[in-house]
């Protein structure tokens, strides 16, 4: 028998990603702080590259108090006025106030300061004209800011962007001389120097990247946290607003997206430098605009969500979108990880806005887990003090609206919402 080698060709098909590729989904899935860090990195490295990162800038003068009168003065009525305040930045500063000054003369001197407190949590006076204010020398008011400076959230009180984002820091136990020499230049990277920083921090251009993450992590504007959600305390990454038209119009949040802009005539590292620069600017910016389209077909479809809140949440998948705006869904999953909106109420996750429609109504259309907890935590809300509603009446109520679900469904959704069984809630009526 005589023995025989064939070799034979074929095709069968694989889907690789490139490391290219790599590069760009991972850039799209990242956050814009993440995406400062990584851009700081390849601008230290390469000259053909240059990345801004814009900061928000302190605003200070000596313009009059913002808040008026004291909540710590003896006028009739004043006590109304604290308890609608309660919630406010001026209410939760006043209240910490009692709290950590013990003498009259001390308080008399940290409510001055508070008074000078802008909504942003910085200072808008100097020290010594609030020292003159308060009657008292700089370096006791000095020492009343340092007290004041203890405060939390960590930045109140700060006197420039620096000092704001430095306490945090330091709060987190990550206040290194590389960190401090960085915040002591923040001019230099929000002009986008990278290569200059690096080498004045005496660090390595990964390490540069990461520090900058870490920057554009903290809240360089901490008393707005009192306006809006307190969970989320960084820059926010997209912004939605209504226009003039009342139509929902979104757009990328300027002091917290890195600028990129290419210098061809800088002396490149490598041949291949100027080429990656660009290559950058390009997948940065297809990144930016596909984060704009899947945020702007999400908010469109969720209006009613965004004006009435999570009762009124309509169902979206990622899929739906994915076909809406013609690419693949695990794209979509990649964009709405992370990313935070800031809307005219408070900040929310991007993917808020996506939720399956689990329920169907007599028409054929879902309703969304998360609008169906709403509702239930809304019926026990207004329920009689003296009969709360049962599992059996809120599955009644909701398929009264079209909505039908199981009593089981009901008693799992209640829980979600953080409510306990009916005669729970009675037991702890009777008790109070």
């Amino acid at each position: 028998m005589r023995g025989a080698t064939e070799l034979r060709l074929g095709q069968t098909p694989s889907l690789r990603m490139t490391q290219v590729m790599q590069r760009a989904m991972a850039l799209l899935q990242m956050d814009n702080a993440e995406l400062a860090g990584a851009l700081a990195q390849e601008a230290a490295a390469n000259p053909c590259l240059q990345v801004e990162l814009p900061f928000p800038a302190p605003t200070t003068g000596g313009g009059p108090p913002r808040w008026r009168p004291s909540p710590f003065s003896a006028e009739d009525g004043e006590s109304e006025r604290v308890a609608a305040l309660a919630a406010s930045l001026y209410g939760h500063v006043t209240t910490q106030i009692g709290l950590l000054f013990r003498t009259p003369r001390e308080t008399a001197i940290a409510l001055v300061f508070a008074e000078a407190l802008e909504p942003s949590g910085w200072l808008g006076m100097e020290v010594n004209a609030i020292a003159a204010r308060a009657g008292c020398s700089p370096a006791e008011a000095a020492r009343v800011l340092a007290r004041l400076q203890e405060m939390e959230p960590v930045g109140l009180f700060a006197r420039s962007l620096s000092e704001c984002l430095s306490l945090q820091i330091a709060d987190q136990g990550a206040l290194t001389e590389p960190m401090r020499l960085l915040l002591d230049r923040l001019p230099l990277l929000a002009r986008g120097e990278m290569a200059a920083l690096a080498g004045q921090c005496g660090v390595s251009a990964e390490q540069l990247g990461v520090m900058v993450a870490r920057l554009r992590r903290l809240d360089p504007k901490p008393g707005v946290r009192f306006e809006a959600s307190p969970d989320f305390r960084r820059p926010p990454d997209l912004l939605a607003e209504r226009d003039k038209s009342d139509r929902w119009q979104v757009m990328l949040n300027r002091e917290s997206v890195p600028k990129i802009t290419i210098d061809p005539t800088a002396e490149p590292r490598g041949p291949r430098a100027l080429a990656e620069a660009r290559w950058l600017e390009r997948t940065v910016e297809r990144r930016n605009r596909m984060i704009l389209e899947v945020a702007a077909f999400a908010i469109g479809v969720q209006r009613d969500f965004l004006e009435y809140g999570p009762a009124r949440l309509q169902p979206l998948t990622n899929s739906e979108v994915a076909a809406a705006i013609g690419c693949h869904e695990t794209t979509i999953s990649r964009i709405r990880t992370g990313l935070t909106v800031e809307t005219p109420a408070r900040i929310l996750p991007l993917s808020a806005f996506f939720a399956r429609g689990g329920t169907a109504r007599p028409d054929g259309a879902g309703v969304p887990g998360p609008a169906i907890t709403t509702l239930i935590a809304e019926f026990i809300a207004a329920e009689p003090k003296d009969r709360p509603l049962t599992d059996a009446d809120i599955a009644e109520a909701l398929d009264a609206r079209g909505i039908r679900v199981s009593r089981r469904t009901v008693a799992n959704r209640r829980r979600e919402a953080g409510f306990p069984g009916a005669a729970d809630r009675m037991k702890e009526r009777r008790r109070t």
